[in-house]
């Protein structure tokens, strides 16, 4: 008996798209993915986030224990099945009913200056988007109005972000800095799993060259999108490409195995500055740390001016997200870790709220006495929860409804235990006493660029004592590999017109100097932890 079938796929619509062929003891999911349709599955095919449903047309394969927990009985009777965890094994007629994916919210702004050529005497201007050219807002694709029919055209450069979650791509021209065009989307390889660990966990199954390939293409419809709006007004040439990505990341852009960075002692295969060419372009890949502190923070903390020696007083670099890294430095000395957050910051619960709503939601909460310094909710709101309106309570944020479960408290505490013992190793190390003799807090990434900052000191997130000297700087990452793009090709070689390397052996340097530690080796680990996940603390 043949192990091969023919599955035949039909949208939401009843339209067919598709007819793929299956192996009997593969798993639909598994099947779909090869044909190239897009999935939203988030959990690697655990069968733990539900979004990849579909309904069986007739031979649906019996329910497993993961179809049980997520389908209703009346739906498991009428043939709904989860992709990942089903089997089946004759031809049968598939109705695909994956979950819409949210509104797409990119973060591509930052508020650090892209027109000083040298990141020796770059400082932070305080300014916000808007008061300078050089500030630039990101949520809306533009492009750059020049002098239309000059028949000349543009030197460009392309900056790119490479996120667990997200990818932005930005096209400057090389000459002045000036954006010609933004382009923002998903992650594709969202499919394999929400989180770094995930496509970690992907790659070590086999998947390494599809998580490779989803992310180039994804890269190359962004530019080639780009490429189509310039031609209509100023036609440019991109003559350079600097990717910035975390470690794991880097490695599946790159096809590098990543299975080494998801086991002890974490061992990257190359975080060293790479060049390659893609699309027919030269480009480069920012240099890391380490395996959790990777070429995208290496770019932010680029664009904040925190690579230089000479940058005197003590500094604090926060990058907040599933993985939360964090930087300290003081003159000639910087040191880092990072610590697992979890869906805590960047993961929306199930009224769409995100990670900074919920901390001005639990902020106001913790302020009318709802909620306690351990986290839990007062009756009746401890077994249903309770939406709460994210302008009360003193917090910035105005007028919208989150709710607020336990559970959402206790995630947001673990995430804000796992900062605050990030932050307290940090000082320990560079032998800082005292909160004071930090002069500035920079958060970065799409986080920060929502974070309330009252919120964040109300919950301890971050200190009280901090609070004043929070700079949310936005897109770090991307401004980085921007200014990074313009001063590589206004330094290059006019005869063999090929960027100049020095800078990138600078940041190498940077990275080589960085004194990294694992969080959790930490003698005391455990009890600062725990001491973390009260409120206020």
């Amino acid at each position: 008996m043949s192990e091969q079938i023919k599955i035949t796929i039909m949208d939401k619509n009843g339209k067919n798209t598709a007819e793929l062929c299956h192996h009997k003891k593969r798993t639909l999911l598994h099947t779909l993915r090869e044909g190239g349709l897009v999935l939203p599955s988030l959990c690697n095919g655990l069968g733990k986030c539900g979004r990849c449903l579909v309904r069986f047309r007739g031979y649906e394969p019996f329910p497993s224990q993961a179809d049980r927990t997520a389908i209703a009985p009346d739906k498991l009777r009428d043939g709904y099945r989860l992709a990942c965890t089903a089997r089946p094994v004759k031809d049968c007629t598939v109705e695909t009913f994956f979950s819409q994916e949210r509104k797409l919210e990119v973060v591509t702004a930052s508020y650090v200056s892209d027109v000083q050529s040298s990141a020796d005497s770059r400082e932070m201007s305080g300014k916000k988007h808007g008061e300078e050219s050089r500030f630039f807002a990101g949520k809306e694709n533009r492009l750059y109005i020049g002098k239309e029919g000059s028949g000349s055209v543009v030197k460009a450069a392309a900056a790119v972000d490479i996120g667990t979650t997200t990818i932005a791509i930005q096209m400057i021209e090389t000459k002045t800095g000036h954006i010609l065009d933004t382009y923002t989307c998903f992650n594709p390889q969202r499919s394999y799993g929400a989180d770094v660990i995930s496509r970690i966990q992907a790659d070590a199954g086999g998947n390494g060259e599809v998580l490779q390939r989803l992310v180039r293409e994804a890269l190359a419809a962004g530019i080639g999108q780009m490429k189509e709006r310039a031609d209509i007004r100023i036609p440019y040439q991109m003559e350079y490409m600097v990717v910035s990505a975390n470690t794991a990341m880097g490695h599946l852009f790159m096809g590098y195995p990543a299975e080494s960075l998801g086991k002890y002692p974490f061992t990257p295969v190359n975080i060293k500055t790479v060049s390659l060419d893609f699309l027919q372009v030269p480009a480069v890949l920012v240099p890391g740390i380490s395996a959790f502190v990777g070429g995208d923070i290496v770019s932010g903390l680029y664009a904040c001016g925190l690579c230089c020696r000479e940058m005197g007083g003590t500094w604090l670099f926060l990058d907040l997200g599933t993985n939360a890294e964090m930087v300290m430095g003081n003159g000639n000395r910087v040191v880092c870790t990072a610590a697992a957050a979890g869906p805590a910051f960047e993961g929306r619960g199930r009224d769409g709220a995100t990670g900074p709503e919920r901390i001005a939601a639990i902020a106001a909460l913790l302020e009318k006495g709802i909620a306690d310094s351990t986290g839990l909710l007062a009756e009746p709101y401890f077994e249903t929860g309770i939406a709460v309106e994210t302008g009360e309570g003193g917090t910035e944020t105005a007028g919208e409804k989150v709710w607020i479960s336990q559970e959402d408290i206790r995630n947001i505490q673990m995430a804000k235990a796992a900062v605050r013992t990030g932050i307290h190793f940090l000082m320990e190390h560079l032998g800082v006493k005292e909160y004071d003799e930090i002069e500035k807090v920079y958060v970065a990434g799409g986080f920060g660029f929502y974070l309330d900052k009252r919120a964040a000191a109300i919950t301890g997130l971050i200190p009280f004592e901090l609070e004043e000297k929070i700079e949310t700087v936005g897109n770090t990452s991307l401004a980085g590999a921007r200014l990074l793009g313009k001063e590589m090709l206004a330094a290059c070689d006019s005869k063999r017109k090929t960027a100049n390397l020095e800078v990138m052996e600078k940041l190498e340097e940077f990275a080589d100097r960085a004194e990294v530690f694992q969080l959790a080796e930490e003698q005391g680990f455990e009890k600062i932890y725990v001491d973390y996940l009260n409120f206020g603390k």
